[in-house]
């Protein structure tokens, strides 16, 4: 059984293999997805349009849950799934470097965002922050993670039991990003000492923190993926977010084909598809993901508002290097440092049927 929080998304109630136009057979892929389905539904809808012998069937996961899925099932055959899709880079390369993908050259991809020609990244997502505006209307926002830091030590009555962030235990993005804040330098120990004094909550997802900040039952929320946090204040009036001056880690969500797909070409027609020119512009304009492509990525809307400045931007690399935080020795130690510094214990986190991001 799957764990707690995967949700099915079924965009298409086609069989497997069903017949299309003209008497042709129709092939259904199956994906499985650490991405919210809402952000995949319209790139979904052109592709199959593009595409009308192909139909998607979409699994949606928590990044740490698609990750023990896989593992559990190292020959995925036993699954059928076709393309894999998730935000946790470092369990991306971890599974390639298992040997599950296949390698395909598609025509069109990023040269920093790949790894063998069997991974390939395709959106561009900031870490940012997140503040109740209402709570901030008279005081300055922290502009590095030092001033966050101090600003909670010395002002505890505003920030504790009001901070929220990842819980690293639970998401595999989380955990991402928490282990490469801690290759930047000391304040990341700062950072997680300070929020373990001001009791911070921990989350499995950077939705919930948007709407408890939203909501005022948190000031600020640390460590967010960018791409749903600027969707978000569409339908957040209370909503603000913005990016540390001292740097700004940026992701790239990432797929492969595994070796064992049913629908080898099909679903490299997929993930080429979410590469090209067409698909990269979808991204932009209809799924509130930020598309890699430079030139996409200006039609994003309030994206230049968050660039705006000069800004330190920080690209987790592809590679093998992302593995050395994944040793499970490292591993366990990292989780226990955090734990200590947060003071917190094993299941006592905010937990949801929420997907995470």
């Amino acid at each position: 059984m799957r764990g707690f929080l995967t949700f099915l998304v079924v965009l298409l109630s086609a069989p497997m293999i069903a017949p299309g136009a003209a008497g042709q057979q129709q092939v259904v892929i199956r994906v499985y997805s650490a991405t919210d389905s809402n952000a995949f539904r319209s790139i979904i809808a052109d592709f199959e349009a593009r595409n009308p012998g192909i139909s998607i069937e979409y699994t949606e996961f928590n990044t740490l849950e698609l990750y023990e899925e896989l593992s559990a099932h190292r020959n995925v055959e036993t699954l059928g799934v076709d393309v894999i899709i998730s935000s946790a880079t470092d369990l991306q390369i971890k599974l390639v470097n298992a040997g599950m993908a296949q390698a395909f050259f598609p025509e069109r991809y990023f040269a920093d965002a790949q790894w063998r020609h069997e991974l390939y990244g395709f959106t561009f997502e900031p870490v940012v922050v997140a503040y109740n505006k209402e709570a901030f209307a008279n005081r300055p926002l922290p502009r590095t993670r030092s001033e966050l830091a101090t600003m909670m030590r010395d002002d505890p009555a505003f920030f504790d039991r009001r901070v929220g962030t990842y819980d690293i235990r639970l998401s595999g993005v989380g955990y991402l990003f928490a282990s490469q804040d801690a290759e930047r330098g000391y304040q990341f120990s700062r950072i997680a000492e300070s929020f373990g004094r001001a009791e911070a909550k921990t989350y499995c997802c950077t939705s919930l923190v948007i709407d408890a900040v939203d909501r005022g039952e948190l000031v600020f929320g640390y460590n967010l993926i960018g791409s749903y946090a600027l969707d978000a204040l569409k339908d957040h009036d209370n909503l603000g977010i913005y990016l540390l001056d001292d740097y700004t880690l940026v992701m790239s969500r990432s797929a492969f084909v595994p070796k064992a797909s049913r629908h080898k070409i099909e679903a490299e027609r997929f993930v080429s598809y979410l590469l090209s020119p067409q698909g990269q512009r979808q991204l932009a304009l209809h799924s509130g993901l930020i598309p890699l492509d430079p030139g996409a990525r200006e039609l994003v809307p309030g994206l230049g508002d968050l660039f705006g400045g000069q800004r330190t931007l920080i690209p987790i690399r592809f590679g093998p290097g992302l593995l050395a935080h994944l040793d499970h020795l490292k591993q366990d130690m990292f989780w226990k440092d955090w734990e200590t510094a947060m003071d917190v214990s094993p299941g006592t986190d905010e937990m949801s049927n929420a997907t995470n991001r």
